[in-house]
């Protein structure tokens, strides 16, 4: 509200300034050249913000990495363990691998098939099965 204020008071003071001599304060120029250099201004930086902005949405909108979800490689989850190491769920495929993520570089942690098989499932199945198995 207030920045719109600014260019319609500059635009009602220009003709009661249009008729004061150039004097030294305002460089030699007259009011009225003064008042329309401010509203250009003022303008200039109207369209530079306006720009930025669009330029901001834009690169929300239009990411890089965009066009590739639903591909073959996913970002499933992510956590930060400290100031610059990180653990990262992908999706490759079928199979979901964890990657331990660090300045040094980046190591698999674990890789999960795509049939589900987490670590101990064995276990628990074989011993699911030795149940059935007794009368």
């Amino acid at each position: 509200m207030r920045l719109a204020l600014v260019p319609t008071l500059l635009l009602l003071a220009g003709p009661a300034l249009a008729g004061a001599p150039a004097s030294v304060a305002t460089g030699g120029l007259p009011a009225a050249d003064l008042t329309s250099a401010a509203i250009r201004m003022v303008l200039g930086l109207a369209v530079v913000l306006a720009l930025l902005g669009a330029a901001a949405w834009a690169s929300r909108r239009f990411r890089l990495g965009a066009g590739m979800r639903g591909g073959l490689i996913e970002v499933v989850s992510g956590l930060s363990l400290g100031a610059r190491e990180r653990v990262v769920l992908i999706r490759v495929g079928g199979d979901q691998v964890l990657v331990g993520v660090s300045p040094s570089g980046m190591r698999t942690l674990h890789v999960l098939n795509s049939s589900g098989d987490a670590p101990g499932d064995g276990a628990g199945r074989d011993f699911a099965n030795y149940l059935d198995r007794t009368p």
